[in-house]
């Protein structure tokens, strides 16, 4: 049983004439008698009593039609409201944790303004967490730092941003070189983040490897620590910009080691069929992006 039999009974009823029906319909008689006939055979009951070479609708026919009306009732409904349960189906973002703080609550604003109805939720998490969420099918986009490692997704670039080693003016035995930072109190986010992954290879690229006093999955907590005195912190700039200015903290600058990272939108082509997604996207690339 199909809509289409449905259809074909309901007018069928109201016309009280296959040949009026077929006519109205597009169709030959003998497709309206078929389509009526594969319906009775399905459901197993006759809905029309056949006489003198006419259809006439039984008591059972009269039972089904009111059910059938309801029911097309609520197939138009839906059908009409396609459009309007789209626009309400939320949109899920996973974020890493720098673009969380930075870029997303400006982005979040915008899209609120031009989606009202759109409910935007958003998860925070390190960058291979975002992408698991994103194969996971538990986002729809997500907003990450470093590189897109799954070749299926697409992405955008949002913004630039440097990466620098902090500590006190004042901390002790500041390190001149490569080799005598790997042994000195590091601050360092966890294993799987954005700036962790730029900052171990960098120092494989040299042959070396970093063994922290902290790991956090919070930069915040890095500057604390850093603040504290307790080692040099490996976090984006912008994270300490104010800090940098009044001389909280000091930037170490190592010959030949600079380090930046990337943040980007990445998603999966065939998602991009919601308009509201297209949409964050727009937002997002219209963002004013302070981590540059």
């Amino acid at each position: 049983m199909t809509i289409r039999h449905l259809k074909i009974f309901l007018a069928v009823c109201e016309d009280e004439n296959l040949t009026r029906t077929a006519k109205r319909l597009f169709m030959t008689q003998p497709a309206v008698t078929v389509a009526i006939k594969e319906l009775e055979e399905q459901l197993g009951v006759r809905l029309f009593d056949r006489i003198a070479r006419k259809l006439y609708l039984n008591e059972t026919g009269r039972l089904f039609l009111e059910k059938t009306k309801q029911l097309m009732e609520l197939y138009e409904d839906l059908e009409q409201g396609a459009a309007l349960l789209e626009e309400t189906a939320p949109v899920r973002v996973g974020s890493s944790i720098t673009v969380a703080n930075y870029m997303l609550p400006g982005a979040c604003a915008a899209f609120a303004r031009r989606y009202p109805k759109t409910p935007l939720t958003v998860a925070v998490d390190n960058a291979r967490g975002v992408e698991t969420m994103l194969l996971e099918n538990r986002v729809d986009i997500g907003l990450i730092e470093g590189a897109v490692k799954n070749e299926q997704l697409e992405k955008q670039l949002l913004a630039s941003y440097p990466i620098c080693l902090a500590c006190l003016p004042e901390l002790e035995n500041q390190p001149e070189s490569l080799e005598e930072l790997i042994h000195s109190r590091l601050l360092l986010r966890e294993k799987g983040s954005a700036v962790r992954d730029v900052f171990d290879s960098a120092l494989l690229l040299s042959g070396l490897a970093a063994d922290p006093v902290w790991e956090s999955v919070n930069s915040q907590a890095l500057v604390q620590a850093a603040r504290a005195g307790i080692g040099i912190a490996v976090i984006p700039r912008i994270l300490i910009q104010e800090d940098l200015a009044l001389g909280r903290l000091k930037e170490i600058r190592l010959e030949g080691f600079q380090l930046s990272n990337e943040s980007y939108a990445v998603y999966y082509r065939e998602k991009l069929h919601r308009e509201s997604l297209r949409g964050l996207l727009e937002v997002l690339a219209l963002q004013e992006a302070p981590l540059l």
